[in-house]
């Protein structure tokens, strides 16, 4: 059947018209049965959410974040985490040399922690009052508990760094947080990203059913190229791209064994987790290379 174009269904990127793609349901933690429209925009490439959900909030309760029973998060006993948040802070020091970091969705605080161990000064922008109260009080990390980060970010002081590890994807106005985050930056800092890849090798064969879409959590997936672009509209030039970072590579795995399960978040088996490895070992010549992982990250420099 041919796309049509949906009504008012405007890309949350650059504007432009959206044309209707394919329904997605919640196969990742199945709180609904409904069906969520995805567009995608004519002008920039970006995928969209076409009509968000109004109670979207629900769809991150229960166990979205995760901590233990002695109320610490479970991410300090997750290797690919912890291998994770050790590159990122490698990575983000690397291209600066300022200190003052602020980090846009922290959650519980798998880089936000690391990153004030390795010498940064962290800020937390977090909608979860429970992942606030465990920055706040264990860890004395300042921590604004919000929903809506371009106020928290007005709120804070110029940065030399600010992540959104698996954020961008999350808010309804992915262009508008890149230009005030550019403005928020002293020159020579850096904005530092993680998003599902919809240029991946799996999002191009798994469409829907890819379990990085997460419907209806992801408003957006946004092309690397043309994050590139929207960056250098604000003044914030690519200074580095990839696909191959531990996260990127727990992604790819991930994506692979969520696809021979009907709900990702029930349990697997030991003879479907074989499969699934297998088939992640006999994509990464492909998923490794080109940029066709399937999360991508990149680093944004403001020039002096």
């Amino acid at each position: 059947m041919a796309q049509t174009a949906i009504r008012s269904a405007s890309c949350p990127l650059c504007g432009g018209q959206g044309r209707h793609t394919f329904d997605a349901e919640d196969r990742n933690r199945g709180i609904t049965l409904e069906h969520f429209p995805y567009a995608q925009c004519g002008e920039c490439g970006t995928m969209f959410l076409a009509d968000i959900p109004s109670d979207l909030a629900r769809y991150y309760e229960g166990d979205y974040y995760h901590f233990g029973p002695d109320g610490d998060p479970m991410w300090e006993t997750e290797q690919p985490r912890v291998a994770a948040a050790a590159y990122r802070t490698a990575l983000v020091s690397r291209h600066t040399s300022g200190r003052r970091l602020i980090e846009i969705g922290s959650g519980n605080g798998a880089f936000a922690v690391p990153a004030q161990n390795a010498g940064f000064d962290v800020s937390a922008i977090e909608m979860n009052e429970r992942c606030c109260q465990y920055l706040r009080d264990r860890q004395g990390i300042r921590a604004i508990c919000s929903d809506r980060p371009l106020e928290a970010l007005a709120s804070l002081p110029q940065a030399d760094v600010v992540a959104m590890w698996h954020v961008l994807e999350h808010l309804e106005e992915p262009g508008e947080v890149i230009a005030r985050v550019a403005d928020k930056l002293d020159p020579g800092g850096v904005l530092a990203i993680t998003v599902p890849n919809p240029r991946s090798l799996q999002f191009r064969l798994l469409g829907k059913r890819w379990v990085h879409l997460d419907a209806p959590r992801h408003l957006c997936l946004i092309p690397p190229a043309t994050l590139v672009r929207k960056g250098e509209e604000s003044g914030l030039r690519c200074v580095a791209m990839t696909t191959n970072d531990p996260d990127g590579r727990e992604c790819n795995l991930l994506g692979w064994l969520s696809v021979i399960r009907r709900r990702p978040a029930e349990g697997i088996s030991l003879p479907r987790y074989k499969v699934g490895l297998w088939l992640s070992r006999a994509a990464a010549p492909l998923e490794r290379t080109g940029h066709r992982g399937a999360a991508i990250t990149l680093l944004l420099r403001k020039d002096t």
